[in-house]
């Protein structure tokens, strides 16, 4: 896929659920409901775009089963705050999952490259390179912090702020933590690479 599919489908990821939600407040839906109606927007574009490109993304059915389980848990208690902590909750376990794999020996970075190439000459390498052993934990422990604490101060912002000032704020705070962490991996990789 080339950047600006990807771009493409990023912004229709993140704007629709947020654009839809926004509309159908100016329509005078309250809060949970317009929540919802965004989320099922979304939904709705994760079996279109599998259907067209016959594959489903395994990430869009987490988002997707995760997005359910929360807007049944909102529909029981009758706080949209729930729902909007879809992203958080989502942000928060890849954090944990980056960092736990870090605890556990075999950082998640390493192993998604390992699963991608060849994963015996990457095995020698692990055994035998202390730098490519850092280098990884590094990239791991550096994105899952990243990810929790994003998770956090958006998760502080959701019970804090208001849910319309938060419904758009809390994708924008997300998206800004990936662009840094992305640029950070950049940075990091490139010093690597000079070293």
């Amino acid at each position: 896929m080339d950047k600006r599919q990807l771009i493409k489908d990023l912004l229709w990821d993140v704007g629709l659920p947020t654009v839809v939600f926004y509309l159908c407040r100016a329509l005078g839906l309250e809060a949970l409901p317009a929540l919802a109606v965004g989320g099922l927007a979304a939904l709705a574009r994760v079996g279109y775009v599998a259907v067209v490109r016959r594959r489903l993304n395994g990430l869009a059915a987490l988002v997707s089963a995760t997005f359910v389980l929360l807007l049944a848990a909102s529909l029981l208690t009758g706080d949209p705050r729930i729902l909007l902590a879809k992203e958080s909750i989502l942000a928060g376990a890849a954090g944990l999952l980056l960092v736990g794999s870090c605890v556990m020996g075999r950082p998640i970075v390493y192993a998604v490259i390992r699963r991608l190439d060849d994963a015996e000459r990457w095995e020698e390498r692990w055994r035998t390179e202390p730098a490519l052993r850092r280098h990884f934990t590094t990239l791991s422990l550096v994105m899952g912090t990243g990810l929790l604490l994003d998770a956090v101060v958006r998760g502080v912002l959701i019970c804090l702020l208001p849910i319309d000032t938060m419904a758009g704020l809390s994708m924008a705070l997300h998206v800004a933590t990936l662009a840094l962490l992305a640029v950070w991996v950049l940075w990091y990789r490139g010093r690597r690479v000079t070293r």
